[in-house]
């Protein structure tokens, strides 16, 4: 009995291996956009806002509010994983989040939200709209933080309006590479040689 009950389960495990790969069409990014900002963000140590409620796709461009960096701490607190950075398209508006690289996954509501904290425990997550205003965040990193930058090219992929995490064309990520590196800063980025 033993044995037939271990060959059934062989045969389960080998029949699943020779199922063909699913194609679906849903994505979590399709599930999130660009948040419109429901109050002014302010520095809040120790404190995470609550998470707006987000739609599927993006009506209108808004853009986020302006944060004050001088209620940041300068240098922001090192991390030993370093930081992460991602971009994502609002109309003509680049966005941009940096937060403290951790082992846990983030969604992509935390990412995208408007609010900003730098938490008593050293945990960064500053949200800002424009290359301008990343760059002052990024100038605000201690030197040698190594920067991981993640997106990907959906172009012609998803239904125009989806709002995910991509980069900016190639002009404005050598701007911000230079410009990392002038703080003597790492940036990495997560994407194709040449694109």
């Amino acid at each position: 009995m033993k044995k037939l009950l271990i060959s059934i389960f062989i045969l389960f495990l080998l029949a699943a291996c020779e199922r063909p790969a699913t194609i679906s069409t849903w994505s979590p990014i399709n599930d999130v956009s660009t948040p419109a900002p429901t109050a002014s963000p302010t520095y809040s140590a120790g404190t995470v806002q609550p998470t707006p409620t987000t739609t599927a796709t993006r009506q209108a461009a808004t853009p986020l509010p302006t944060l004050d960096l001088d209620n940041f701490p300068n240098p922001l607190p090192e991390s030993m994983k370093g930081y992460e950075l991602v971009s994502w398209q609002s109309g003509d508006d680049w966005n941009f989040t940096l937060i403290t690289g951790t082992n846990r996954l983030k969604t992509f509501e935390e990412l995208m939200t408007p609010d900003s904290q730098v938490s008593e425990s050293g945990f960064v997550k500053i949200t800002v709209s424009s290359v301008e205003s990343i760059k002052q965040v990024l100038a605000m990193l201690p030197e040698k933080t190594e920067v991981l930058w993640s997106g990907m090219d959906l172009s012609g992929l998803v239904p125009e309006g989806t709002v995910y995490f991509a980069y900016p064309e190639k002009q404005i990520r050598d701007e911000l590479i230079n410009f990392c590196a002038d703080y003597n800063v790492a940036l990495e980025i997560l994407a194709e040689p040449g694109k």
